[in-house]
């Protein structure tokens, strides 16, 4: 067994190893489960900063301005209004402004989080918010299970794309979509089942093309026991340095039309040019039974990925900035939230060598879970017909553009 060390990596006949970087290109968000509502956190938009509250410490700095009984009684009748003031308002009025920075308010904060998104008294609440996920010390980090979705996902659209064959047989199956929809498109509830079980059907197929355990055997394993991608492990993503972030806001720009939609969905985002730094391990005696015989591969197929999608976005959505497109140029990658559909499906990479009928399948799939959206009236052009977009520094730009190198 021959090992060579230097630059990072280590490599033996068997066992590939690096140590890569992850760069944030554009604002990333990965949440977890948690939302913080407004009853969670003090918006000080005088500040653009959102105060996490240490409720202990907060009760005892209201208990020492004699305003304890008074938050109590706004918590239990004003708070829980649609039309009540914000926790900040109150305390505004209760206490005075000059009381609620981050300085005097001191170990009553738990954590801040910027958020510069509206200007003063222009609106004073972000509505619930994502945070970005976190450790037990508080570090934001990127989990690996992330990172290995994105390298997964970006492998089984480079299969479709090489393999005719296998592509054929995903096309044939997905096309059932098609079927269904026509079949059962005025009674959503059974058209959603049925087009759901094309899905899975679909899953088993992808499972099959890249199993190398028990491929021979007639006993029934377990897809992920049996499945090449277990010959790839990737650790959490760490912070090279401090991590900035900032509450963003979304918004959406349709394909058709000018100018952006404010949507009140709001996320805690790691800001750009900040670096982690994880390990990948490739077993190739289980990886090169779908192809994969080196990181550096890796690494090339992570790009035409991205490229593939990131071109068809620019050429459908002609109507967003150019800028928004070019921001991205030294990406290689989309991970977290509020990235897309487009950006998270295997479905186009399936139908390469016909672009319509992947997109109809995907209105399809749109319209049966999210009705209220009209997909199928709307999405003529591209499905679906927005493009995600959050505003940073002045600047437009689609959310979770990352670059993964040595």
């Amino acid at each position: 067994m021959v090992w060579a060390y230097g630059l990072g990596w280590i490599m033996s006949n068997r066992i590939n190893h690096a140590q890569l970087s992850l760069t944030i290109v554009s604002p990333t968000n990965i949440g977890g489960p948690e939302k913080l509502t407004t009853k969670d956190y003090m918006y000080n938009y005088d500040a653009g900063e959102v105060y996490l509250l240490n409720n202990y410490e907060w009760f005892r700095f209201l208990a020492r301005h004699n305003k304890l009984a008074e938050f109590e009684e706004y918590m239990q009748d004003e708070m829980v209004r649609p039309n009540g003031r914000t926790m900040y308002d109150w305390a505004k009025n209760a206490i005075d402004a000059s009381q609620l920075t981050k300085d005097t308010l001191g170990s009553a904060i738990g954590s801040i989080m910027k958020s510069s998104i509206y200007n003063k008294g222009h609106k004073n609440s972000l509505n619930d918010i994502t945070p970005q996920i976190r450790g037990a010390n508080g570090d934001v980090y990127i989990p690996g299970s992330s990172i290995k979705g994105v390298i997964d996902s970006a492998i089984i659209s480079h299969m479709l794309r090489r393999d005719t064959r296998f592509r054929a047989t995903v096309q044939q199956k997905l096309k059932e979509i098609l079927q269904k929809y026509s079949n059962f498109q005025y009674d959503k509830r059974r058209c959603k089942r049925e087009i759901s079980s094309v899905l899975r059907e679909v899953n088993k197929l992808i499972d099959r093309n890249i199993q190398v355990l028990f491929k021979n055997s007639e006993k029934r394993v377990n897809g992920i026991l049996a499945s090449a991608f277990r010959g790839i492990s990737i650790s959490d993503a760490m912070p090279m340095g401090v991590i900035k972030t900032e509450v963003l806001k979304k918004e959406d720009s349709c394909v058709e039309e000018d100018g952006t939609h404010d949507i009140s969905v709001h996320r805690e985002c790691i800001l750009p040019n900040q670096q982690f730094s994880f390990t990948l391990t490739l077993d190739t005696d289980m990886t090169k039974e779908i192809g994969i015989t080196s990181i550096d591969q890796v690494l090339d197929i992570l790009q035409e990925d991205f490229d593939a999608t990131h071109k068809l976005l620019a050429f459908k959505f002609k109507k967003v900035s150019p800028s928004v497109f070019k921001a991205l140029d030294s990406a290689n990658a989309y991970i977290g939230s509020n990235t897309g559909f487009i950006q998270k499906t295997i479905i186009m990479a399936a139908f390469t060598d016909d672009e319509k009928t992947g997109i109809d399948i995907i209105r399809a799939i749109l319209d049966v879970n999210f009705q209220k959206a009209k997909h199928d009236s709307k999405d003529k052009i591209m499905a679906p017909r927005a493009i995600k977009l959050v505003k940073w520094n002045g600047n437009y730009y689609e959310m979770g553009g990352i670059h993964i190198g040595r």
